[in-house]
């Protein structure tokens, strides 16, 4: 059987392999650009990857799109990665385990804040997009790394607290691990960058002594 060359496998894989070369010259062109404190922009986005607009807009729907998915795989998935790697390494205390991850992964937000600023920014825009029924384009996904790495912290807990006990801590503490806590100290409270690590440290570290105390009391004997 004669193959055109137009359903040539190697043609396909061709253009396969030109897309993907595409797609990330697009991510590593956001990427760039929200190091620099740049606002999205797909114009910019694609000239800096060497694209025209409209193929920039073939890959990505929209500017907020763009950016999310750059931000999610550059600059977030580095942190967390480096994050559970020290969250495991800190042994089995959860208070231990809960401090190795506030100064990861917290710290790593007030250090270098212009991605995690920007990226707050884009789900709040997104969040306006959902509550828009004349926009249709598809939300992108909003992958849950906080609620993988609260898991990590309290892993040592794990089937020594009735589920909905345990349930309750890990979604208290997602009030700390997260860019609200760092944009509330810095710009709300209007703490400096060390005072800020300190006030993260301490929220932690009172707010998951407390919750233990106040389970052990609510199950200690009675005399």
């Amino acid at each position: 059987m004669t193959v055109s060359r137009q359903d040539s496998p190697l043609r396909k894989g061709t253009r396969t392999n030109q897309k993907a070369r595409t797609r990330a010259a697009l991510l590593q062109a956001a990427t760039d650009l929200f190091r620099e404190g740049r606002s999205p922009s797909m114009p910019e986005a694609a000239d800096r990857a060497l694209v025209s607009v409209a193929t920039a807009y073939r890959y990505f729907s929209s500017a907020e799109d763009l950016w999310w998915e750059a931000t999610q795989a550059a600059v977030f998935q580095q942190t967390f990665d480096e994050t559970l790697e020290r969250t495991k390494a800190a042994g089995p205390d959860p208070q231990a385990r809960l401090e190795a991850a506030v100064r990861s992964n917290s710290f790593a937000m007030i250090d270098d804040p212009v991605p995690f600023r920007r990226i707050a920014q884009i789900a709040l825009e997104l969040w306006f997009r959902q509550r828009d029924p004349a926009d249709d384009r598809e939300i992108p996904n909003r992958a849950g790394r906080r609620n993988e790495l609260i898991s990590e912290v309290l892993s040592p807990l794990g089937g020594t607290l009735p589920e909905r006990e345990f349930d309750r801590i890990a979604n208290a503490l997602g009030l700390v691990l997260g860019t609200e806590a760092m944009i509330a100290l810095i710009d709300a409270v209007g703490l400096d960058a060390p005072t800020a690590k300190d006030a993260l440290l301490d929220a932690g570290r009172w707010l998951l002594a407390g919750a233990l105390a106040e389970l052990a009391d609510s199950v200690a004997p009675t005399h």
